[in-house]
């Protein structure tokens, strides 16, 4: 009476685009695109596929330099992603991912960082514990071990 329709996914098509296009409450500054002077900030997720020059405050979202990307700035922002070019400092409150394609000249600061093989980097990086909260301070705790490996020059 009924005829059963395939139940097969239809996600392939969409699974294909959302790759080629930034997630919603994403803003592109294009590989035509030059920003020179001033800080450059946004309230929502951010890549960079032209050129700036300047500071970037991107505090409370990610940042992506893409492929294409050419940065001459200090940068922070809560995630940072580099698959292009920056020289400048890079501050990320949560994380700095520094890929395989990426050419990075600065100094890095964030809790955690990642380095890809292949990639080019000239500078330092220092790796930070996010500050405990109050709380957490009154109670009584032994003193830390030191820690090792925190800070690391690399220059390739």
């Amino acid at each position: 009476m009924f005829k059963k329709q395939s139940d097969a996914p239809m996600t392939t098509s969409f699974r294909v685009e959302s790759e080629t296009r930034p997630a919603k409450g994403t803003s592109v500054l294009g590989p035509t695109l030059t920003f020179k002077g001033g800080e450059l900030s946004s309230d929502e997720d951010l890549i960079i596929e032209g050129t700036v020059e300047g500071k970037i405050a991107h505090q409370n979202h990610h940042l992506t330099i893409g492929k294409n990307g050419r940065v001459k700035a200090n940068v922070r922002a809560r995630l940072i992603t580099v698959y292009g070019t920056i020289e400048g400092d890079l501050h990320g409150d949560e994380a700095v991912l520094i890929t395989a394609t990426a050419r990075v000249v600065g100094n890095v600061v964030a809790p955690r960082v990642s380095l890809e093989s292949g990639a080019r980097f000239e500078g330092s990086i220092t790796t930070k514990d996010e500050p405990r909260p109050a709380a957490r301070t009154a109670s009584v705790e032994a003193p830390a071990a030191p820690s090792f490996g925190s800070a690391a020059t690399v220059a390739r």
